[in-house]
């Protein structure tokens, strides 16, 4: 059985300000924005 795949349509821009950017949207990258953002910081997750 095959995963569902999920969509997600953006600007493409990037926010005017953030407490923290996080450059690459690997396993990592993800969870280093998740955690910033569970602890109240508003984060830029970039991937190109």
């Amino acid at each position: 059985m095959r995963a569902p795949l999920q969509q997600i349509e953006t600007s493409g821009e990037l926010p005017q300000s953030a407490d923290a950017v996080v450059i690459g949207g690997g396993i990592v990258g993800v969870f280093a924005a998740y955690y910033l953002a569970r602890r109240g910081m508003k984060v830029a997750l970039v991937q190109k």
